[in-house]
């Protein structure tokens, strides 16, 4: 940087902008999203051709998974903290515990919905890093998601309409969001 003097207005617009590319690495470093849809699709598919209750029980994997590989693969537990890491971190983490007790309970009471309950569980850990990185596709795939949840409830587990479709677009949709948020950062556009 050059050896001159900045007024109070461009110091802080440098400090904007630093924060704001740092809120834009951070996104493009965590993969829950990414993960959440690719298994998500993968284990929908296939409770959807297994319709055995204990198939369920599948979904805690999606859960664990989405959470575990990259808290193990960025190593949160050692690296220093900043706030959004630590929101990410717990608040992520709340709706995995959330995700992992909706199937148990689906397999002790097969008239629970566990699809859509887990993909409204998936469009409030989306709803969480859409408030957290002011980011509009990750908030409209959390909107879709809630959506496509409670229609699918609404409608008997959707048995006769669309709801199955749906669910399948949120997941997919998830998977576009995730790989296209850990690209470039500088392309990440933020409202």
């Amino acid at each position: 940087m050059e050896d001159k003097k900045l007024n109070e207005y461009e110091s802080l617009e440098l400090i904007a902008k630093t924060i704001e590319r740092a809120r834009k690495t951070e996104i493009g470093r965590l993969n829950f999203i990414t993960l959440y849809g690719i298994l998500g699709l993968a284990t929908y598919a296939f409770t959807q051709l297994m319709r055995e209750p204990q198939w369920q029980l599948l979904w805690i994997a999606v859960a664990a998974l989405s959470y575990g590989v990259p808290f193990v693969y960025h190593k949160m537990w050692r690296n220093q903290m900043t706030i959004t890491k630590r929101v990410v971190k717990y608040g992520w983490g709340l709706f995995t515990f959330i995700g992992i007790l909706v199937p148990i309970m689906g397999y002790w009471h097969t008239y629970l919905f566990v699809t859509p309950l887990m993909v409204i569980v998936g469009s409030c850990a989306l709803f969480m890093l859409g408030g957290v990185f002011r980011h509009k596709a990750i908030l409209i795939a959390g909107y879709y998601g809630l959506a496509s949840g409670v229609l699918s409830i609404a409608t008997d587990g959707g048995k006769y309409t669309s709801a199955p479709l749906f669910s399948y677009i949120f997941f997919a949709y998830c998977v576009y969001i995730g790989l296209s948020l850990s690209g470039n950062v500088d392309e990440i556009k933020t409202f």
